[in-house]
């Protein structure tokens, strides 16, 4: 039951914009609370049902279809929320993309900018394009994935000094809203990729 009460939903804003991802417990505490005129603070999204809104009292009618995921009380099963909009909130999250290492990561895709290979992470390191040794700062122009055999035959030298090239310019990425690994067809709707939002001051 713990590990199924930390399954992430997606939170919108009263105006269905993505302002975050909570766990299913906190999800489902949200939509049993009200004001105190009695408004629900949070609705059930059913991307199912051409994402009709519905309170928990009309959202347990349902029942789970064979393989989809659910949670049980002691004798009912109900199908498991993937989203919920809030009553009354209506703030945006925060656009700023910061420069970090998992942005980096989700940046180049997890693959060396060097010789191509996509990667797991063990195996990736992030390189200075201009050595640190040499001027270089840590920044979206400066900074890309390599993996461990070209991040040491790279070393403190220039690209230009052995032979190495870059398989496309380093950029700042675009918005995005969330640091979400969890992929969820319906969320599809309302985000694309998202960020985590660790600032890093110094990469190594």
């Amino acid at each position: 039951m713990s590990a199924t009460l930390q399954k992430k939903v997606l939170v919108l804003n009263k105006s269905w914009v993505a302002v975050g991802a909570v766990s299913l417990k906190r999800a489902i505490t949200l939509v049993f609370s009200t004001y105190k005129d009695g408004e629900s603070k949070a609705k059930i999204v059913d991307p199912v049902n051409d994402f009709q809104l519905f309170t928990w009292k009309d959202w347990s009618q349902f029942v789970p279809s064979d393989g989809e995921d659910s949670i049980s009380s002691s004798n009912l099963v109900f199908r498991i929320p993937e989203i919920i909009v809030l009553g009354r909130y209506n703030k945006l999250p925060n656009r700023k993309v910061y420069f970090n290492r998992r942005n980096l990561y989700r940046r180049d895709n997890y693959t060396c900018q060097y010789c191509e290979r996509k990667l797991d992470s063990p195996e990736l390191t992030i390189d200075h394009i201009i050595p640190r040794s040499r001027g270089g700062k840590s920044n979206w122009a400066n900074c890309v994935l390599a993996c461990n055999k070209c991040n040491a035959k790279k070393g403190s030298s220039l690209l230009s000094e052995i032979g190495l090239s870059l398989m496309r310019k380093p950029f700042k990425p675009k918005f995005n809203m969330l640091d979400i690994d969890v992929k969820i067809k319906s969320w599809e709707h309302f985000l694309g990729e998202a960020y985590w939002n660790v600032k890093l001051k110094r990469l190594s």
